[in-house]
């Protein structure tokens, strides 16, 4: 076993250097908020060698060591503070906490397939994990008296659950947003957030034409990692502007990428005329919210339950910043925007040995006490009906309430499973596109093909076809 950990332990650092070789405009696997508190990912890597080599620390002797990743660092504060209560209190189980950045879809599936993976992880997508095997179901632990915490409808196939199988549990819920400094949209004029994305280029430009000077640009992207930037950014307008989810199309059962064309056409004129940060291309998030925090960015998308805690503890800022719908084609909602994440975080390891002490941790981290002081704090909009009954509301709501979910976002059907395509996925072709790489006509066309090709073979293969015929993007009927 601990050779099996110290080859994990070399090939995690492995990967981890290649991609911080390899930064410009490659997929990290960042996920919503994720992030090890400012540690570079070899570091990270170095860090979780050193762990294994010298085994847990003195206070989880006697006690059953449950291990639980997360990618969040906007609560890391927060949750050090209220794992090491837990610690401290509980006889039997020690949690070993630990938050990584860059890579970690790839550090897990490698965990995973050495045998090392964590007791307790935060998923990185519900149905691919679903698909790997990853997770175990909850159903054995879960009576009507604690299901009933989460409200009605909480559990929903596709989301937390397959085929009468619960996998995850609500937690919280986040979509995206506009963030923007008020102060530089008073200083050039701009009345207000942008309604349409080619106003967002137009207010962009205006910005950096009146301040690149003093090292001050329109627009910012964390291209560096292209899953995050356009699952943040991309994907969520072309939803709201009444397009696809992914390219997939329910209505049809095809793939169809045209209705990216147009929202990829008017960030690729952002970066063209220059009104973006330098080294965008190249940029991840963190940095990114350095530079805005310091005052040097006007405008960037994200997500609505990271930056309150961002900026209040991991980045303290003095600019005043705000928050906004996203923009869209037209200035009007012509979909829902996908919920970056709801319904489902975290899921218990298959494999795990201790079945038994990963529900009890999973019990402690959606409990009324962690939860409902995390959503007074803002760290997030909380999906646990009973762990906010009765507490405060979060002030960053009461100052921002474009932060909290309203009708605009909901979670879509789940897209087909097990679809694997050949060549590089949509999103690294979509940064491309953007930074004038790629034809957008051309790579459309390869899009719709090569996932076209690879969902048919999955159908062949026994896989029923998703057609929801009366399906569309606002009114999303999914009979069939």
């Amino acid at each position: 076993m601990k050779k099996t950990r110290q080859i994990l332990s070399i090939m995690m650092a492995a990967l981890l250097t290649a991609g911080l070789a390899g930064c410009s405009g490659g997929n990290s696997g960042d996920q919503a908020g994720g992030g090890n508190g400012g540690n570079s990912a070899q570091e990270t890597a170095s860090q979780a060698a050193d762990k294994q080599e010298t085994g847990a620390p003195a206070q989880a002797e006697g006690k059953t060591t449950i291990s639980y990743w997360t990618t969040n660092r906007h609560d890391q504060e927060y949750m050090t503070k209220k794992i090491a209560e837990f610690n401290e209190s509980n006889d039997s189980i020690y949690i070993d906490f630990q938050v990584y950045a860059d890579n970690y879809s790839q550090m897990l599936d490698l965990a995973f397939s050495t045998g090392t993976a964590p007791d307790v992880f935060q998923l990185t997508d519900f149905a691919t994990n679903y698909s790997k095997g990853y997770m175990m179901s909850l159903n054995s632990f879960l009576d009507d008296e604690y299901k009933k915490r989460f409200g009605e409808g909480a559990f929903v196939e596709g989301i937390n659950s397959y085929e009468g199988e619960i996998y995850s549990l609500p937690y919280t819920a986040s979509a995206c947003r506009l963030f923007y400094n008020q102060d530089i949209f008073d200083r050039v004029g701009i009345a207000g957030p942008p309604k349409t994305v080619e106003e967002m280029a137009a207010d962009a430009k205006l910005i950096t034409e009146q301040l690149g000077g003093e090292g001050i640009y329109g627009f910012a992207g964390n291209y560096k990692s292209a899953r995050s930037a356009v699952s943040r950014s991309i994907d969520p307008i072309v939803q709201l502007s009444g397009g696809t989810r992914a390219g997939f199309d329910y209505k049809e059962g095809r793939f169809d990428f045209s209705s990216y064309k147009p929202v990829l056409e008017q960030f690729k004129e952002i970066f063209a005329t220059g009104a973006s940060f330098p080294g965008s291309e190249s940029l991840d998030i963190d940095p990114l919210r350095t530079q805005f925090a310091a005052g040097n960015i006007g405008m960037y998308i994200s997500i609505s339950h990271a930056e309150p805690g961002v900026y209040l503890s991991q980045f303290p800022t003095d600019v005043n910043w705000n928050c906004a719908q996203l923009p869209t084609l037209t200035g009007e909602v012509e979909g829902k925007q996908s919920l970056w994440f709801g319904g489902s975080n975290l899921g218990i390891n298959i494999n795990t040995t201790h079945p038994d002490e990963a529900w009890e941790v999973m019990e402690f981290l959606h409990s009324d006490d962690v939860m409902g002081e995390y959503y007074t704090l803002g760290l997030g909009t909380v999906m646990i009906p009973s762990a906010i009954e009765g507490v405060e509301p979060p002030e960053t709501i009461a100052k921002m309430p474009d932060l909290a979910m309203n009708e605009r976002d909901q979670n879509w059907p789940p897209l087909p499973l097990n679809v694997v395509v050949e060549g590089k996925d949509y999103t690294t072709v979509a940064v491309e596109c953007i930074f004038g790489m790629t034809d957008i006509d051309g790579a459309i066309e390869d899009l719709n093909t090569r996932y076209n090709a690879a969902y048919d073979k999955v159908v062949e293969g026994g896989q029923e076809r998703i057609v929801y015929p009366n399906f569309d993007p606002l009114n999303q009927d999914v009979s069939k």
